[in-house]
């Protein structure tokens, strides 16, 4: 669909600038701190889960190298004194903001991934793994607050989307697939949440 488009490309570009910059982790850390509230100003993070920041040490990192953190991993130390990252944020923009915030297991497997899109502080993409292979993706597309389109995978490959095309909070467009490639396109037109009409795959 066309409208996730921008949004697809803003992830992309989020993942590219997160994974260039943590590849220099051990160079980019300039504050470490037992209370996740310590440390020099820089991005504001975003409060919009449950997450209890103040049971891990933060790592904060400059991957920009401006002298203010725009970059926060969250470890897990053990009582043996091993080390596993639980949570990274990254000021994907560079804007003071943190628009990108990646959950992990106690294996390292990403677990969860959301993105501000339109770098207004509220999250607008969120992806969902299981043992580090993707399951669902969800899209805000009109920057409501309110997912309006969800994709689900299986084994890594979309199988199925669906829509909410008038943003009146009920699915009215649905996409399946086979082996990853698209079978049919089903559309509510009476507003009523069934099909009306069924669209094959262009052969084309």
């Amino acid at each position: 669909m066309m409208r996730i488009w921008s949004l697809t490309s803003a992830l992309a570009l989020s993942a590219a600038v997160f994974m260039a910059g943590c590849a220099g982790d051990d160079a980019a850390v300039k504050h470490e701190a037992a209370n996740a509230n310590d440390g020099p100003t820089g991005a504001t993070r975003l409060d919009d889960d449950d997450f209890d920041d103040n049971a891990y040490t933060r790592r904060d990192l400059d991957l920009n190298k401006d002298g203010r953190p725009d970059a926060y991993q969250f470890v897990d130390v053990a009582a043996d004194g091993t080390a596993k990252v639980v949570r990274k944020e990254v000021d994907v923009n560079f804007d003071g903001k943190i628009d990108l915030i990646r959950t992990l297991d106690k294996k390292g497997d990403l677990v969860e991934e959301r993105l501000d899109a339109d770098f207004d502080g509220r999250i607008d993409v969120v992806i969902t793994f299981q043992k580090g292979v993707i399951t669902q993706k969800t899209y805000d597309t009109n920057f409501d607050g309110k997912a309006d389109i969800w994709r689900y995978f299986e084994g890594g490959t979309i199988a199925r989307e669906e829509a909410d095309l008038d943003y009146n909070g009920n699915v009215d467009y649905w996409e399946y697939y086979e082996g990853g490639v698209l079978d049919r396109i089903g559309v509510d037109r009476d507003g009523d949440g069934n099909v009306d009409e069924w669209q094959a795959r262009d052969a084309n």
